[in-house]
């Protein structure tokens, strides 16, 4: 009984570690014997030598194989001599064999000698020889079968009888008599069989032959390649072959439905001599049946496949009625899969496994160029599939809560994509409740991951360093022009997840391009997560940003670059510990002064990892550091936050003609936007790590200053990543006394008084308070980014470290409870290995005080009855009263500095009971308790 699910397989695969699969050939395979009729009465069975199986009984029941994969086996033992990935040997009728994958076996998938028993689903891919073999009289009935057979596969499918001595030499009893309906076949057309288990090397999709009967209806058989037979035929005995089917006398002919779909540059049939011909000749349909997207040289680096039809296919036409025996489903489609929700690979293929195949679920698939304004709606799922052009005049607008899936990639290679062209919009606009949501069509299994899609590229008509320039990622697309307040639309609440697909060196597709968009467009309120390269990137153009998220991208958060002269104002970005930057701001070698990148960003959390190691695939550099400044660029830094700096907070080369500078000039860019000769980064500006302010080549000085304090967010440890949990909310005050303002609220620089910038008290992307956090319903929560949590409970056993990830950071927590709140201090404070020098001071300057207050008690209450309890004055009690240096008076004067200075220590520093609960975590608890976060 092997009888896995949708959600849990059951999986037999490789011991051998994944960077060597796939791989075929890697161990034997599931060999099941049963007591069904075969030829010759019994057999000894293939790959094993000493096993024999068949018998009388057609209903014997072997068990259950449901939702089992086989992977990588089929081993080759001798000379016509190898192990199938699966093998039903004489097993009969009550067994049941469903949902069940071959893939990568070095023999065939399947393959039934003799017996009786029925499949349905069954899977096979990349098989070294034939994907289905039937052999030795078998009767049993397939239906939704699926192979891709790849560039040195063998057959889809041998169907073979059983050979008899004598002038019948094939028509030997039991005659095979699969009833095959519903399979889809891909070949390759350049393919070339490379079977090293074969008795023949015959290019043939599906090979009949020794007298083989059997019915094949609804079969679509497609990428029939030049010099292959989508059917081939030899070896045959007095069979009847007919493309009408019979009412009667199985097992003696074989039909081959008219209706079937055989395509590609091959042939369709073919019958050797010796096989009487289907009169007057065999059909079957030629056209396209318009699979959603199946390439004509599948194979395994195939990167996507969608094997359903469209609703336009043809698979819905001229359906073959199946037998109505109790086994069979009644279908209305040809192949293997139905439109919509009908992709029964999914939980079970390595396909689905591997992210080469779309979830399952019935969406519009979307591939068509946008000339006229057009809907994307709330109730509709979307599967995008192809790179869709917005093009000039045209409208694409999507209504809140809609959800885009993209395809890896489409038929011709290319990254699905959203292009909005010159001249064309997109409205955008979704809410805090009801995204939009752009993200990646594989199962959840397969996520969080870069560069599964393309991105969202929209174009304007604003200026740029040059005038126009083609698109990053895109060919032969063009942007740019003189309108500084041109208007592409509006993106608000838009998600970009799991995007970026490199499509060469140095030309990727990143999460939002917005290139030469103008200041007419609105953008807020937009996150990118897992992006393989940058996550938003504005070449050139003067759109503004405001609300803006970039979660683990590969390169740089946000770039900027070819003239960018907009203004960003609350921006979030969490880099990783493999992403990049959490901004790249360049502007161009060569541009005039007047062209000069001149970003303007107030309000900006980067956080870093303190063991981060860019590993980006697409950048031009990998220098480590927050802030990557180049190329000439200008702008104006204020209220930025830079928290796990391990390297430096910002780096800068490639410098021209600008002045850094920390004093805010007094010609500014607000007053005139030709006063762009200046870089300005705020001195109040929080670069926190054990890393270096600065770096800045030669040519590049200026920038020495900057706050190294600890901002301090509410929970962010050190080497924060997708899977931590995290809060970057700051505190309002270090204590709940509200006399210490947090850093994060403190020198702040007052923001341009404009129409964009919102007036601020604070620094970073967050204000304190629940509503002030603007991510926590829209962020990546689905994608296993952060988790911003409200409320969590701890667990562990004795001994367990329950949260290393966050030893020697300063944490703080709420308390539901003060029982809650006083079992937790119990627990966990232990600042023996993680307090800073001034927590120190103030331990050692509070101890003092406790010892004073113990010397004066002693000293009242001990030495004023010394004589009589025995304490005399060559004691150290009874000496201090003699000694001028511990009179009485200094005695208490010092108690009482003792004290001040005690209790400004625990203002500062929080009570062990205060909310919240300032601690260090440095060794191993056993407790359980639940912590609301304070968001």
């Amino acid at each position: 009984m092997a009888d896995g699910s949708n959600t849990s397989p059951i999986t037999f695969t490789s011991a051998l570690p994944s960077k060597f699969l796939p791989q075929t050939g890697t161990w034997g395979g599931l060999i099941i014997m049963g007591q069904a009729p075969v030829a010759g009465g019994t057999q000894s069975v293939e790959g094993l030598s000493g096993y024999t199986y068949g018998g009388t009984n057609s209903a014997d029941n072997s068990g259950v194989l449901r939702y089992v994969r086989v992977w990588y086996g089929g081993s080759v033992i001798g000379a016509d001599n190898e192990i199938n990935g699966i093998t039903l040997a004489g097993v009969g009728s009550g067994t049941t064999v469903e949902n069940c994958e071959v893939a990568f076996n070095k023999d065939d998938g399947f393959e039934m000698f003799g017996g009786t028993v029925n499949l349905k689903r069954i899977s096979v891919l990349f098989a070294g020889d034939d994907a289905i073999d039937t052999d030795l009289g078998y009767n049993g009935k397939i239906q939704f079968a699926f192979v891709l057979v790849g560039k040195n596969g063998h057959h889809a499918a041998e169907m073979d009888s059983t050979r008899a001595s004598g002038s019948s030499q094939y028509n030997g009893q039991p005659r095979s008599f699969p009833q095959l309906y519903n399979a889809l076949f891909v070949g390759h057309t350049t393919g070339n069989p490379a079977s090293a288990s074969s008795d023949d090397q015959q290019a043939a999709l599906l090979r009949l032959r020794e007298g083989t009967g059997g019915e094949f209806g609804n079969l679509i058989i497609v990428n029939v390649g030049s010099g292959t037979d989508g059917i081939y035929q030899d070896s045959c005995g007095s069979e009847t072959r007919t493309q009408t089917l019979p009412s009667n006398g199985q097992p003696n002919y074989l039909w081959l439905s008219k209706n079937n779909i055989i395509t590609g540059p091959g042939n369709q049939y073919e019958f050797a001599s010796g096989c009487a011909p289907i009169s007057p000749v065999a059909t079957a349909v030629s056209n396209d049946p318009g699979l959603t997207l199946m390439p004509i040289d599948t194979d395994v680096n195939t990167m996507f496949m969608d094997p359903r039809p469209r609703d336009n296919s043809i698979a819905f036409n001229a359906v073959d009625s199946v037998p109505s025996d109790g086994f069979f489903d009644s279908v209305t489609f040809k192949g293997a899969f139905n439109k919509g929700a009908g992709l029964w690979l999914s939980g079970l293929s390595w396909l689905d496994a591997n992210a080469r195949i779309p979830v399952d679920d019935d969406s519009t698939f979307l591939c068509e160029n946008i000339s006229s304004d057009t809907t994307w709606r709330k109730s509709t799922s979307y599967n995008l599939g192809c790179q869709v052009f917005v093009s000039s005049g045209a409208t694409l607008t999507i209504e809140a809560g809609t959800t885009i899936k993209a395809y890896r990639s489409d038929i011709h290679g290319r990254a699905p994509s959203v292009i909005v062209k010159p001249g064309a919009k997109i409205l955008a606009s979704g809410t805090e409740l009801a995204p939009i949501t752009f993200t990646s069509a594989v199962s959840t299994g397969n996520l969080p991951a870069r560069g599964l899609w393309g991105g969202l590229i929209i174009m304007g008509r604003a200026p740029v360093f040059g005038g126009t320039q083609e698109v990053e990622g895109i060919i032969g697309e063009t942007y740019g022009g003189t309108d500084a307040t041109d208007n592409s639309g509006v993106l608000q609440y838009v998600r970009v997840w799991y995007g970026g697909a490199v499509i060469g060196a140095n030309n990727e597709i990143n999460g939002i391009t917005l290139a030469g968009v103008g200041s007419g467009t609105v953008v807020d309120h937009c996150e990118v997560a897992f992006n393989q390269d940058d996550g938003i990137e504005m070449f050139g153009g003067t759109v503004d940003l405001k609300y803006v998220t970039a979660l683990f991208c590969g390169d740089d958060g946000l770039d900027t670059d070819l003239g960018y002269r907009g203004r960003i104002q609350f921006a979030f970005v969490m880099i990783g510990q493999s992403g990049h930057h959490g901004a790249e701001m360049d502007g161009n070698k060569d541009a005039a002064p007047n062209l000069r990148s001149f970003p303007r960003v107030y309000n900006a959390l980067f956080v870093g990892h303190l063991k981060g190691n860019p590993q980006s695939i697409s950048s031009d550099d990998q220098e480590n550091a927050i802030l990557r400044l180049r190329e000439a660029t200008g702008g104006e830094f204020g209220n930025i936050i830079l928290s796990n700096v391990g390297s430096y907070g910002v780096f800068q080369d490639e410098c021209r003609s600008e002045i850094r500078t920390q004093t805010m000039p007094t010609a500014t860019f607000e007053q005139d936007s030709n006063n762009d000769g200046y870089l300005w980064f705020s001195a109040n500006n929080i670069i926190n790590g054990p890393g270096l302010f600065y770096y800045q080549s030669p040519g590049c000085r200026g920038l020495t200053q900057a706050r190294n304090e600890n901002p301090p967010l509410r929970l962010m440890p050190g080497t924060a990543d997708n899977t931590s949990v995290v809060n970057p909310g700051p505190f309002r005050y270090l204590t709940e006394t509200e006399l210490f303002p947090s850093p994060a609220y403190s020198n702040v620089d007052a923001v341009p008084q404009d129409d964009f910038f919102d007036a601020v008290t604070y620094k970073g992307a967050f204000a304190t308070g629940d509503d002030n956090l603007w991510i926590r319903r829209y962020v990546c929560d689905q994608c296993s980014s952060p988790s911003i949590s409200e409320r969590y409970t701890m667990s562990s056993a004795p001994g367990t470290d329950l949260l290393p990830q966050y030893h020697g950071y300063l944490v703080s927590f709420c308390f539901q409870s003060s029982s809650n709140r006083k079992n937790f201090q119990q627990v966990v404070v232990d600042n023996s290995k993680s307090l800073s020098k001034g927590a120190i001071a103030g331990i050692v300057i509070s101890v003092l005080f406790l010892v004073v207050v113990i010397a004066f008690v002693v000293y009242k209450y001990a030495f004023k009855k010394g004589h009589r309890y025995g304490v005399h004055e060559n004691t150290i009690i009874g000496a201090m009263d003699h000694n001028p240096t511990f009179s009485l008076p200094k005695v208490r004067l010092f108690a009482i500095m003792c004290f001040t200075v005690g209790l400004l220590h625990l203002w500062l520093n929080g009570t062990p009971l205060d909310r919240p609960t300032k601690f260090y975590i440095s060794t191993k608890y056993s407790f359980e308790i639940q912590i609301d976060s304070c968001i």
